[in-house]
Order: C-alpha cells, then structure tokens, then sequence
C-alpha cells in the first residue's frame, strides 16, 4: 500500500485567496486542525486551526497569514504505508499531504482516520485470534525462532508488531495470531525461556479489544 492509494478526495485544499472564515469552516466540516495551502500544484505550506483563530479580520486571504511547513511534513506518492505511518506520527497532523514523486506537485492528502483504518488492517486487529506479547531482550530477538515456535504449535502469525519494553535494554513483541486456544503455545514458550507479557485469549477479552477500536473508529467520524 503505497500514500497515493490512501489520498482522499473528500478533504479540500486552501487557494491564498481563500478567507481565513471559509477556511475555518472547511476545517469544522472536515474536522480537522490543518489544511494544505496549494498554488498552481504547489504546497505553499500548512494553515493550522491555531494560526486563524486569533486573527483580527476573518475576511483576510490565507495569502496574508505566515505560513508553516515542517521539516518532511508531508510524503512523496511511492512512500510505503510504514513512511506515513512514520511522517504521521512524527508531526501529529491530522492530515499529511502527498506529493508527485518527479515534479513535486500536490496530489492530495491522506487523513489521520484513513492512516488508522489502514494500520488495523495491516495489523489485522478485525480477524479472529489470540494475541501473545513477550518481552524479549534486545540482543537475543529473533523474530525467525518466534514464529518456528508458533507454526510447531499450528500457530501463525497474521501480524507482529515490536516496541521499545519499560525494562531497559528489551523489546515488546506482540504477536496477532490466527488461533485462540493458545495454552500449548505459552506452554512452549516458556519451555525455551521467553517471558509472556500479556495474553489476550478468551472471545470477552477479544470482544472488549475489538470494541475499544471500533470506539477509535467512532471518535474518528465524530
């Protein structure tokens, strides 16, 4: 998945022109904090919800208002999800723009919603299946003795994922997998030393995790 195919077409970008009213209301519309500033297929910068609400006169053009534009803030149309999965987090826009790969031009933008849609579907939160999250240490992950592991127990791995541990010096690796009777697993997991975490197993803790990200979802299309 690549940011050209996550662009919307719902969310419009601002002329310098615009007045910083109409932009106001478009970011209430879209529910969002920023907006793209584009002249001619050019990304001038960011206007931000915070720029316009102190302004003196709401009729003033956006053409009129400084204008920011983050370092990286924004991607190129090849970036792989993970980049603006990255570029996201790193300027918490609530949307990121994209540009043409040769020329630079404005493409369009990829919103937060559209970013965490496309991250539960990469980390297959919505299919059926245990979760198991060990904490291993830095020097000794090897993601291909994980899953040997959980394939000799007729395991697999839909999705991984690997963040920094509370305990220095180790890694938290959480594993989506595609069966829920998991005691066996564990069971082997433990055998070759691997400390468990955290389980997520019977359908009531499935069901809670699956509602805490459809409210996600929810609060997203408030």
């Amino acid at each position: 998945m690549t940011a050209r195919e996550l662009i919307t077409d719902t969310v419009p970008s601002v002329k310098t022109s615009d007045t910083a009213a109409r932009v106001l209301d478009w970011m209430n519309e879209f529910r969002v904090g920023q907006l793209p500033v584009v002249n001619k297929e050019q990304l001038l910068g960011i206007v931000s919800e915070e720029d316009l609400a102190e302004l003196d006169n709401p009729d003033a053009p956006i053409g009129d208002i400084r204008l920011s534009l983050p370092e990286n803030a924004f991607v190129l149309e090849d970036s792989h999800f993970f980049e603006v999965l990255r570029q996201a987090s790193l300027n918490q826009l609530d949307m990121l723009p994209v540009l043409s790969r040769n020329e630079n031009n404005f493409m369009g933008v990829i919103t937060r919603k559209d970013i965490v849609n496309q991250a539960a579907q990469a980390l297959v939160v919505q299919e059926p299946g245990g979760i198991i999250v060990l904490e291993v240490g830095m020097n000794s992950y090897a993601l291909s003795e994980i899953a040997r592991i959980c394939e000799s127990n007729d395991a697999k791995v839909l999705s991984l994922t690997v963040a920094n541990s509370p305990t220095p010096q180790k890694l938290l690796v959480t594993l989506k997998l595609n069966v829920r009777e998991i005691s066996r697993l564990l069971a082997t997991f433990e055998r070759f030393s691997y400390e468990v975490h955290e389980t997520v197993v019977d359908s009531e803790q499935i069901d809670d995790f699956r509602d805490r990200y459809e409210n996600l979802m929810r609060y997203l299309n408030l």
